[in-house]
């Protein structure tokens, strides 16, 4: 193995579905040249920790979520021996041509023999993904805006509309004269009844004429039964 093994080692767990800088997880080995190493797991992508936080209520955060390994290491041959601080230990295979090992399952790329400054292939690979990530995002914020004013302007009632600017003034309605309510004819005064006629006064000189009590029918003087209904004269 002619290149050194100290430097930056990646392993990409990849989603499948590209910009693997949100739906992938990618954990990193750090070889130090003392004989030390630093080991960083990717528990979840950040895509996936986004909405864990949003179904939890916490805060959206762009960070992925890691957790650190640290210890020494060991090379004998081809193989490598890991040191953990917790005390256990674990070893992978180096691989022939030095471009990278084996550990467990997993085969970690090395992708830098620095192991301060950052890959320039993960960087512009990250760049690269995140310009496409904030594309999709802005395609999709603004098919959504464009649906959400269709939605608005089907909903909205064609009354609301606004007069097109060609459009003449708006002809008013001629006010309507105010209807006088109808009159009541005026309250005629009642007339009294007029008196009845007072009986006549007999003449003098001629004896008074009867009148039936029963019927008003006038009899001659002298005579004792009405003529009319036969009522007695009083």
């Amino acid at each position: 193995m002619t290149k050194p093994i100290t430097g930056q080692y990646e392993c990409q767990h990849s989603s499948g579905i590209g910009l693997d800088y949100f739906t992938s997880r990618i954990d990193r080995l750090i070889l130090q040249p003392d004989g030390r190493f630093t080991l960083t797991i990717q528990e979840r992508s950040r895509l996936s920790n986004a909405a864990q936080s949003l179904v939890s209520g916490q805060q959206i955060t762009n960070a992925a979520p890691e957790k650190k390994r640290e210890g020494t290491y060991t090379v004998q041959d081809s193989t490598i021996v890991f040191h953990f601080q917790d005390g256990t230990q674990e070893q992978g295979q180096l691989s022939w041509n030095g471009e990278g090992l084996q550990w467990g399952q997993d085969f970690f790329n090395k992708v830098s023999d620095s192991t301060l400054l950052p890959s320039t292939h993960r960087l512009q690979k990250d760049m690269d993904d995140i310009a496409k990530g904030i594309k999709i995002a802005t395609t999709v914020g603004s098919i959504a805006l464009k649906a959400a004013k269709t939605i608005h302007s089907t909903l909205q009632p064609s009354t609301d509309a606004a007069p097109s600017p060609d459009a003449g003034p708006a002809q008013q309605p001629a006010p309507q004269p105010a209807q006088q309510p109808p009159q009541q004819p005026a309250a005629q005064p009642v007339r009294p009844a007029p008196p009845p006629p007072p009986p006549p006064q007999p003449v003098q000189g001629q004896m008074e004429a009867l009148f039936c009590d029963q019927c008003g029918a006038r009899s001659r003087p002298g005579k004792k039964f009405c003529g009319n209904c036969g009522a007695r004269l009083a």
